[in-house]
């Protein structure tokens, strides 16, 4: 749909759990879908479905079997790519999965009303670009979406693909502190640079000062200067007609929450023109970490060496003296425990999600940003199990049962984060997307209140819906104290 629906929807379910059995079929025989299977425990298929009753999609035919919800957003022969967050493979402290990723019970209802709007002419294309040192295969296999999709193929005529966005996958080699790298390359339509210029939330910032930890500083610089602001994606979503973004309900360690807006992350095919920290502190004009440190500075210089310097001699001994050096710790604290801007503080990758989001909507298939939007959006946020404090690789399990849905991830990203509690202006992620009538293309129009959140049978303005608390997650650890609701 259209960015300037900012209509809000969320669902709370009664069996906070996932279905257990494949091909999660719907719990009764729906009229407009084809006779099939039927296995009564899944409030997820019923949940999905209530959400695109609430939104009236194609309300009038609602329990007809010409119902056809995703019928205003999806044309038959479009490209239709969904976009789920199976950013990991695993936990990193070996609790439920779920609490990182999407279920691949949230994607059978949502294909079966994509191939009903689609009518058997058209395509699926499913991926993400996870984490660098993610498996791809892995996580397929154990969000179940794999074995959905084998099973769904078989089902339908029309094309699903599933492919890995990544331009290569981190390995870990023998040397201390560097990632090697693997190609991937999967995308066979190839991939293209969507260049922001002058449109970019980094126009007038050092780019000399951008990094990410997982790549080198130069090839930041390389897509951030001289008025360029460029970012890799895969031609397979730049030829899409239509997104549905799936991200998980979850706490982030540099966002303060992972949703709607940060679901995109997971586009970009290079992940060495993602800025995610300025260098220094703030009192340095950055917010690599909290106060200045002459010892954070040295290992920030040798952590740049290890990461740009061809010589592996010359990496091993600044890995070395790197670890001496932050060592000293234990004997010396830090003023702060911060080093890769892990903070409230952080002032860098909201920048980077809406450069992301904007290339989403408003780039086209050939990579060039135009006035309007390029491609229709429905976002379903997977929120049975959520994920609190250590996010978004280590979160918490939350027992939320709760879905969230919309037409603006400005808009989702509000109602969520409120939804777990916390206080949406203390999150620049969703704060600076009230200030985009100064920007053109906007992602968001307008003021909070614009927002009209929707449950059960009432409709209220955000202002009314923020008086009430539905849960109070823990943020990660950076962000205690700062973004809870009061």
């Amino acid at each position: 749909m259209d960015l300037k629906d900012k209509r809000v929807v969320f669902h709370f379910v009664n069996n906070k759990k996932y279905p257990e059995k494949l091909p999660f079929d719907p719990p009764q025989n729906y009229p407009e879908l084809s006779e099939t299977q039927t296995d009564p425990q899944n409030e997820v298929y019923s949940a999905v479905r209530e959400l695109f009753f609430r939104l009236e999609l194609d309300r009038g035919n609602f329990n007809t079997q010409h119902w056809n919800p995703l019928g205003e957003i999806i044309k038959p022969g479009m490209t239709v790519f969904l976009k789920p967050n199976t950013a990991v493979h695993k936990h990193d402290k070996k609790k439920d999965i779920f609490a990182l990723i999407v279920h691949a019970s949230v994607l059978r209802p949502i294909l079966d009303y994509v191939s009903i709007a689609l009518k058997n002419s058209g395509k699926i294309i499913i991926g993400d670009s996870q984490l660098l040192f993610s498996h791809f295969d892995k996580a397929m296999v154990n969000s179940k979406i794999n074995a959905l999709l084998e099973w769904y193929g078989n089902q339908t005529s029309i094309p699903l693909e599933c492919i890995d966005l990544r331009m290569n996958r981190g390995h870990r080699t023998y040397l201390y502190g560097k990632w090697g790298r693997k190609p991937v390359k999967q995308d066979k339509r190839g991939y293209r640079f969507v260049d922001l210029g002058d449109l970019s939330y980094f126009k007038g910032i050092d780019p000399a000062r951008l990094r990410i930890a997982i790549a080198s500083h130069k090839n930041m610089y390389k897509h951030h200067s001289n008025g360029k602001h460029e970012y890799l994606f895969p031609k397979s979503f730049l030829h899409s007609d239509a997104v549905i973004s799936i991200p998980k309900l979850k706490t982030h360690r540099r966002t303060a929450v992972t949703l709607a807006l940060k679901n995109f992350m997971g586009l970009p095919a290079l992940k060495d023109s993602l800025p995610h920290y300025i260098t220094g502190s703030p009192d340095e004009g950055g917010d690599q970490y909290i106060h200045p440190s002459l010892r954070k500075r040295i290992c920030t210089r040798l952590h740049d060496e290890i990461q740009s310097n061809p010589y592996t001699p010359v990496k091993f001994i600044c890995a070395v003296v790197k670890k001496l050096i932050w060592n000293s710790c234990k004997v010396i604290p830090f003023e702060d425990d911060i080093y890769e801007a892990m903070w409230y503080g952080n002032d860098t990758l909201w920048r980077t999600l809406y450069d992301l989001n904007r290339a989403v909507f408003y780039a086209d298939k050939k990579g060039h940003i135009c006035e309007t939007q390029q491609r229709k959006f429905l976002c379903v946020i997977d929120g049975i199990i959520a994920g609190e404090k250590n996010g978004p690789l280590a979160a918490d399990p939350v027992q939320a049962g709760v879905f969230v849905a919309g037409f603006n991830p400005v808009a989702v990203d509000a109602v969520s984060a409120t939804i777990m509690g916390f206080d949406i202006e203390k999150i620049p992620l969703i704060s600076k997307g009230f200030n985009e009538g100064n920007n053109s293309p906007p992602i968001f129009l307008g003021t909070k209140d614009d927002i009209k959140v929707i449950k059960e049978e009432d409709c209220v303005h955000f202002s009314e819906f923020e008086k009430h608390r539905y849960f109070r997650f823990e943020p990660h650890p950076g962000w205690r104290g700062h973004v809870e609701l009061n």
